[in-house]
């Protein structure tokens, strides 16, 4: 019986064997090389340094933006509730004037709701 360990040494001595490569596998192996450093090519150019300040700047034009547009919503808002509170303090204003004029004009309201006189108005 052989040893499962023979077999082993065996395989490997059998796969450890030098061969000769297929042919045209040179050739293959020369034609990816060559089409991998054209790819590496046409990324260099973005790799310089005009092309990285470019778009450095640009990414901070789009954050300018961003904190710009930002800043105008925040005033709008801003302003939409001072217009909301003006309106709401000229509301009061106009009915606190309407119940003055009321006041002034109507005598009758000076009066109880029952209709008698008050202390000040029976000694008359």
């Amino acid at each position: 019986m052989v040893e499962p360990i023979d077999d082993f040494e065996r395989e490997l001595r059998e796969q450890l064997t030098a061969r000769d490569a297929p042919d045209g596998f040179a050739d293959r192996v020369m034609a990816r090389i060559a089409e991998r450093d054209g790819t590496r090519e046409r990324r260099r150019w973005f790799r310089q340094p005009m092309w990285q300040w470019a778009t450095a700047t640009a990414m901070a034009a789009v954050v300018a933006l961003g904190v710009g547009v930002q800043y105008q919503r925040e005033q709008r808002r801003e302003g939409e509730e001072a217009r909301a509170q003006v309106m709401l303090a000229l509301r009061i204003t106009g009915m606190t004037l309407r119940d003055v004029e009321r006041n002034i004009n109507n005598p009758v309201s000076r009066q109880g709701h029952s209709g008698n006189r008050t202390r000040d108005q029976k000694e008359d």
